[in-house]
């Protein structure tokens, strides 16, 4: 319905007399319509009848575009149908002026082809259920023979959520994107399901020549454009949820839709942007993004070095994001408008660079903003060419380079010729002649990105031995180290000297980043070798605010607390990172069939306490209402969200001074998190302050009274809950990990205790109680985190 009602916004704009089935410009005229920042120019390079439907498309080592056309494109919401219509075509500009004069297909009766790169001897081609393969290998531009399939099992259930964006890595992988709502089983053809990777939301990467497939981080939405930025930091967009995210591998992101395959995930990474494009310039809309590329040339403006330019289909430009950088990873920053098209039928969502720096845009030109295509469409199409300037011309043609000038092109300022040239020594494969300059280079190397360049340069070609980049650990750089770090796993093996190196970085590297770098090392070594790691990253207590790293390192944590409950619960009493410490105890709680809690584990004992309600006082005071249940193997009473509560009469053993200590705990089982209103678990004295208790406000556990503390979400099922109040301060856990600090409050009023309510109110629970515990003094965390076990 969003699709729509932009669409009826666009036609508002119009002469009363267009319809959507004639909506459109001719090419020369679109182009006069855009607005590109100052000094910039737009230029056709493309259009109808020479392109039609461009939805994917990579520029070889010569500088030509390779662009398919796809007509399997249905819509709305498909399924599609093969067409054997779509195909691979190669746009060549010999003059330098902007269009091309060259056109030829390279291949064509394809169905559905949605994602497309050049190299290795042939073009790697997404057309679900395959990734294929097309070999050219004397690169006379004609096929050599069939196309191969070297993965399967991609879906198509949702048509543009698909395999997607491809890029070459600076590890040598190739990347791409895939939407959440279309569900992929991938692996090698003929290959039994244990042997398939589930792809939904998802960075994923295939190695051209070690034939491996792996997921490389999961989640966010519907992503379309993925690029590295100057130190080998991914970055994608996205459509329909908050747009922009630095990608970590391992890294687990915050979904649009369904559920992490994981399901002790318990939290995922967020969003890094500070803005939504909805309302910027008083544009509305604007959820939907496709295309990402970093400006890494010397020929835009230096002022454009490392912003990110990504594609705005319902706004229907292109913007202009920049990043600062925060703890372990950024924050992401609007910068203003690159392009826009002032055209609503323009449709940019893929866009690169070329070697003389323009920036190539390819454009589905459609007024149905997403999910299919007009019929009076299906035969536009356009390619734009932006360049900083007018266009140039330049004669290039990399594979015709010796390996010693492909490695003097690691350091060129413009990434074109970096990247490309690296591919090329990466299909030269191993020299001895190459990795002896490229070690030489490294060495004498001052600048990271520079230094970086060589580094990949050295590892595609295999010249990255262990011992070297052992040594690499030891660099300046932090993202050096770190790239040595993302390179030692690659191949998920770790021998001793690098589980000794990585345990050395958990504890004692000041950087943020090389630490999350191990975070996501960690979940590539064997589960049992991971304990001194994730140990010595969980004593960092400057990364518990951190947007990354508490996630990171509980990914890693996960599935050693079934391995050795007791070093989890020693653990989970020591870290410094309190989502560690609740995340430790959920799992522990969870068990082995992920419901019933596990036996309780060996803790420290909790000393007897002036115990002046306990479980006997709940269970054997009957109301009119409440009942004593069994609820997931545990008893409880239960209350019905409208008037049933117990209520214990007031004594001075329950009132308490802000100068006072005590601890307040409670099992809680709830069907439904309440998100409105406040919800009153245990109360006392709500009727005749100052009171105290615990609440769940807007989902959240709060530790009422005087200034409440906000703490962790409430969740479905039976959780732990403790108040502790002591030597002016107030602590609140869940689960056995801490999740508020606050200020020490007065609770001496002389009012009831209600349990599963709060007199006066009508803040009644629908939910169990399973046991209220106060204690006149405060436990210490390895108490509550035995309670919260037993």
């Amino acid at each position: 319905m969003k699709a729509l009602r932009l669409l009826f916004c666009a036609v508002a704009i119009l002469p009363a007399a267009a319809t959507p089935q004639d909506l459109g410009v001719p090419a020369p005229q679109a182009v006069k319509l855009m607005t590109v920042a100052p000094g910039f120019k737009a230029h056709v390079f493309a259009a109808e009848p020479d392109i039609r439907q461009p939805n994917a498309f990579c520029i070889d080592d010569r500088g030509r575009l390779w662009v398919t056309e796809n007509y399997s494109y249905t819509g709305p919401g498909g399924p599609w149908k093969p067409s054997g219509k779509d195909t691979i075509l190669i746009f060549e500009d010999t003059d330098g002026d902007g269009r091309f004069d060259r056109r030829k297909v390279f291949a064509d009766n394809l169905s559905f082809v949605s994602g497309l790169e050049v190299g290795f001897g042939g073009v790697w081609v997404g057309q679900p259920p395959g990734l294929l393969f097309i070999p050219d290998r004397n690169g006379d531009d004609k096929p050599d023979g069939p196309a191969e399939t070297l993965l399967d099992g991609w879906g198509h259930h949702d048509q543009h959520e698909t395999l997607n964006s491809f890029i070459w890595g600076p590890d040598g992988w190739l990347y791409g994107c895939h939407g959440v709502f279309t569900h992929s089983k991938v692996g090698k053809p003929g290959a039994p399901p244990e042997e398939r990777a589930t792809i939904n939301a998802a960075i994923w990467r295939y190695h051209p020549t070690k034939k491996v497939f792996e997921r490389f981080a999961e989640g966010t939405s519907n992503p379309w454009g993925v690029d590295f930025d100057d130190q080998g930091q991914m970055f994608i967009e996205a459509c329909v949820i908050p747009h922009l995210w630095y990608v970590i591998q391992g890294g687990r992101y915050h979904r649009q839709g369904g559920q992490h395959e994981n399901k002790y995930t318990f939290d995922d990474i967020k969003t890094i942007a500070d803005h939504k494009h909805d309302g910027i310039q008083g544009r509305k809309g604007g959820h939907a993004h496709g295309g990402a590329r970093f400006v890494l040339n010397d020929v835009f403006p230096p002022e454009y070095r490392n912003t990110f330019i990504i594609g705005t289909i319902h706004h229907h430009g292109m913007y202009t994001e920049a990043f600062e950088r925060k703890g372990s990873g950024y924050v992401g920053k609007h910068v203003g408008d690159f392009m826009m098209a002032n055209d609503p039928i323009y449709l940019g969502f893929n866009h690169d660079f070329g070697p003389d720096g323009g920036l190539y845009v390819i454009d589905w030109y459609d007024p149905r903003t997403c999910h299919g295509q007009t019929p009076a469409h299906i035969d536009t199409g356009r390619i734009y060419k932006i360049t900083y300037g007018e266009s140039k011309k330049v004669e290039v043609d990399l594979a015709k380079l010796p390996s010693a000038d492909l490695v003097k092109l690691q350091l060129s300022p413009n990434e074109w010729y970096v990247r490309h040239a690296r591919r090329l020594l990466q299909e030269r494969g191993a020299d001895a002649e190459v990795h002896k300059t490229l070690g030489s280079m490294i060495a004498a190397a001052t600048d990271t990105p520079k230094k970086l360049r060589l580094l990949w340069a050295l590892h595609d070609t295999g010249g990255a031995t262990e011992p070297f980049l052992l040594e690499l650990l030891k660099d300046k750089a932090e993202y050096v180290r770190g790239w040595a770090i993302q390179l030692l796993l690659e191949d998920r093996k770790s021998s001793p000297a690098v589980l000794k190196e990585l345990a050395r970085l958990a504890k004692e590297d000041e950087s943020a980043a090389v630490r999350l770098y191990v975070a996501a090392a960690a979940q590539r070594v064997a589960v049992s070798d991971r304990w001194e790691i994730v140990e010595a990253l969980a004593g960092h207590g400057e990364d518990a605010a951190d947007h990354n790293l508490p996630l990171l390192v509980w990914y890693a944590t996960e599935p050693l607390v079934t391995l050795d409950s007791a070093r989890a619960v020693k653990l989970a009493t020591s870290s410094k990172l309190p989502r560690l410490r609740e995340f430790i105890t959920r799992r522990m709680v969870a068990g082995s069939s992920g419901n019933a809690a596990p036996p309780p584990p060996p803790g420290p004992k909790v000393e007897p306490a002036k115990t002046v309600s306990e479980t006997a006082l709940v269970l054997t005071v009957k109301p009119k209402g409440p009942k004593v249940v069994e609820v997931a193997g545990r008893s409880g009473v239960q209350f019905d969200g409208h008037e049933d509560h117990v209520a214990v009469p007031h004594s001075a053993d329950l009132s308490f001074k802000s100068k006072d200590s005590f601890t307040l705990s409670a099992w809680v089982h709830l069907k439904e998190v309440p998100q409105d209103g406040w919800t009153g678990v245990v109360t006392k004295s709500r009727d005749a302050t100052p009171w105290y208790g615990l609440w769940i406000e807007g989902g959240r556990w709060v530790f009422g009274g005087g200034r409440n503390l906000k703490g962790s979400g409430a969740l479905t099922g039976w959780q732990h809950v403790c108040a502790v109040q002591e030597s002016g301060s107030r602590k609140l856990y869940v689960n056995g990990g801490l999740c508020a600090t606050g200020t020490a409050e007065d609770g001496s009023g002389t009012g009831e205790l209600w349990i599963g309510g709060a007199k006066s109110t009508r803040e009644f629970l629908s939910g169990a109680v399973g046991e209220v515990r106060i204690y006149r003094r405060a436990l210490d965390a390895s108490e509550v985190a035995y309670l919260s076990q037993n």
